[in-house]
């Protein structure tokens, strides 16, 4: 049983490890990009300036957004969501999109035109007319439509319409040409993400977390590739790849701004390039169409600005859900969360959702853990007969180790059979705790009393003092049942005693929902080991 007790202890420590490299990963992926600021403003272009012009500027209004659109190549210059703020208990809202002097981050749709001759492209810029500045989702209503306007000087009329949904942060893009020419007009749709990564956030209370900034996109070839926002600025990655289904996206590790293109047309292109040292641009555009004279045609994008919710964007497009990074074990944290989700929908509290998942795990676990106890109980059985051949073979420690072991065979025993539930407990354990960081759901979700936010630690720290002392009693039950190998009983109980205090400090800085798992965990285990125990007694 001692080496029982030293694997679980190595377990853990390596979980641990895991555990502190990802959160050292959160935590200071700010300075690693901190690296890459410069002295100077940022100035794009002449046309990022015109963005900064009030004048231009046309803005939405829903029960979840608030945009503001540039009117001159009717770019999203702006969003904030109203649902989040920037901090808990602030009164601003978070700004996901931003457009100022020396910080961009903006959403840019439009048309480019295509000469074949001299195989150019530039893109088709001017200012798009609207009837109102300041446009409204109406309680009554669920639908808001912007159209927006702007007829070139040879006739080519372009029309956009964004439509915004009650209680979406998914919007559709509608996009009508016509060709009122005596000529073929040759033209793209494009849609692109521009960023630059100059400033950044240091509070890492701040729910945009701007530390943590990447691109994404899925594609024929690729379900889903991610890759971050210095290694395009370093020239590392370069993406310019075909695609017929697919999106780009610039993600957050709770928010993201995507571009889904139009499935219907035959291929598109998503690329990501840099404009200068400090600002780069993650898109997309179509194939070159062809417009005969005297004719419309009409396309359509998807664009999300907001959380990452996994259901809603999972019915948006494929893999868009992928965008929520839950490291290596996503496949184990997807199920998780999905079923929390279902418990969520039923309790209506995250804290009672993980207590009861664990209570379901445990019983779904309870084979294992009565096979682990009553190996336990089987080893206590035999310590007169280890007693007596280490007794036997004190002088020989060789034969005593052969001897025990065959008694283990003669009485088909497995010391190590008791191992199989904590192996499983440690992936659930890794799970649970990138579900925890990594789910917007669960941020500032509060549980009870003085817990306000599950993904955050414990400000009292109680539940990893309380989850200490379930281990502690757990080890003390255990300590009764079991015997000493090769190894003094003095040293086995100062092991026993300094392994929960290591893991209560471990713990402390854990996300309290994860050290609500393991206390829920710990103290049903002692409730099913004590039941197993009194049917061993009769």
């Amino acid at each position: 049983m001692y080496f029982q007790r030293i694997f679980f202890v190595l377990s853990f420590l390596l979980c641990s490890f895991f555990l502190w490299k990802a959160w050292e990963k959160d935590k200071n992926m700010f300075s690693q990009y901190n690296l890459m600021k410069e002295n100077s403003l940022i100035n794009i272009s002449k046309k990022v300036q015109l963005n900064n012009l009030k004048d231009n500027d046309v803005t939405v209004k829903t029960d979840v957004l608030n945009i503001v659109i540039d009117k001159y190549h009717g770019c999203i210059k702006s969003a904030k969501l109203l649902k989040y703020r920037n901090e808990e208990n602030s009164s601003q809202f978070l700004d996901l999109l931003k457009t100022n002097t020396n910080y961009i981050f903006q959403m840019k749709t439009g048309f480019t035109e295509v000469n074949d001759l001299c195989k150019s492209y530039h893109n088709i810029d001017g200012n798009y007319y609207t009837k109102k500045k300041f446009y409204q989702l109406l309680p009554l209503h669920n639908k808001l439509v912007i159209p927006m306007t702007f007829i070139t000087k040879n006739g080519i009329k372009f029309v956009k319409k964004f439509i915004f949904n009650r209680g979406r942060y998914d919007v559709q893009i509608k996009y009508y040409v016509y060709n009122n020419t005596n000529k073929d007009f040759k033209f793209r749709i494009f849609g692109e993400c521009i960023q630059t990564i100059n400033q950044f956030i240091q509070d890492n209370n701040n729910l945009n977390l701007n530390q943590y900034k990447g691109v994404s996109y899925s594609s024929d070839h690729d379900k889903y590739v991610r890759f971050q926002l210095n290694e395009i600025s370093n020239n590392k990655e370069t993406l310019y790849q075909r695609t017929h289904i697919g999106w780009i996206a610039m993600v957050q590790k709770y928010f993201a701004s995507v571009w889904i293109p139009n499935f219907d047309l035959k291929s598109n292109i998503i690329y990501t390039k840099k404009i200068n040292n400090n600002t780069i641009v993650a898109g997309y555009h179509n194939s070159s169409i062809s417009l005969a004279p005297h004719s419309f045609e009409k396309f359509f994008s998807k664009l999300w600005i907001g959380p990452k919710n996994q259901n809603e964007m999972a019915a948006l497009a494929p893999n868009l859900n992928f965008t929520i990074e839950y490291g290596f074990l996503w496949f184990l944290s997807q199920p998780l969360f999905h079923c929390l989700n279902v418990f969520h929908s039923i309790l209506g509290n995250w804290g009672f959702s993980i207590i009861f998942l664990t209570i379901m795990m445990r019983l779904l676990m309870f084979p294992l853990t009565k096979s682990q106890f009553l190996s336990m109980a089987k080893l206590k059985s035999l310590k007169p007969d280890i007693d007596y051949l280490k007794n036997k073979y004190k002088n020989d420690p060789k034969r005593m180790s052969t001897e025990i072991i065959l008694l283990y065979k003669k009485k088909k025993i497995n010391p190590l059979s008791g191992l199989l539930p904590v192996i499983i407990q440690m992936p659930i354990f890794l799970s649970f705790y990138y579900t925890l960081t990594n789910s917007i759901e669960l941020k500032y979700s509060p549980f009870i009393f003085w817990i306000k936010d599950l993904s955050s630690y414990d400000p009292f720290y109680v539940l990893p003092i309380l989850m200490g002392l379930s281990m502690f009693i757990g080890q003390k039950i255990n300590s009764s049942q079991t015997f000493n190998n090769d190894i003094s009983e003095n040293i086995q109980e100062k092991i026993m005693i300094l392994t929960p205090f290591l893991f209560t400090i471990f713990f402390l800085w854990f996300p309290s929902g994860l050290v609500l798992y393991y206390l829920v965990s710990n103290i049903f285990n002692l409730i099913q080991q004590r039941l197993v125990n009194i049917n061993l007694k009769k």
